[in-house]
């Protein structure tokens, strides 16, 4: 994947939002695609299989099959993302114990403000850094 440079749609972030009101008070999950510039392109939601206020899992298969789908279609998975109903959008513990992908970009938002925060996070080795996110109008 290649460096990203912090541009993010607004259009994905209000889809993602969106996202996380309809399922509120549960926590939100999904994957970003990105296209072969290392752009954030698609929203893709899926679902918290945990039905969780809390904590969040994506059923493997589904995860597969979009995965599979992505390749099939010149993208790739670019992002996991999920959301915090109430509490900051930052890294839990279990969220950092669970991050499988260090190359991917982790997204968080919170609708505990107005309007929501989206924050974004480089997960590796159980080390978590904030990577800068600008909401942008068109494509990233």
């Amino acid at each position: 994947m290649k460096e990203w440079d912090g541009r993010f749609p607004r259009s994905l972030y209000e889809e993602i939002v969106a996202h996380a009101r309809s399922v509120f008070p549960e926590e939100c999950c999904g994957l970003v695609a990105g296209d072969r510039n290392g752009r954030p392109v698609r929203v893709i939601p899926m679902e918290n299989s945990l039905h969780s206020p809390v904590r969040y899992q994506m059923e493997p298969r589904e995860q597969f099959q979009v995965q599979k789908s992505l390749r099939s279609e010149g993208l790739e998975m670019w992002a996991i993302y999920h959301s915090h109903p109430v509490t900051e959008p930052v890294p839990s513990a279990t969220d950092i114990r669970l991050a499988f992908y260090p190359d991917l970009i982790y997204l968080l938002t919170s609708l505990k403000d107005t309007p929501p925060l989206l924050r974004s996070f480089r997960i590796r080795d159980g080390h978590v850094e904030e990577a800068p996110l600008t909401l942008t109008d068109g494509i990233a």
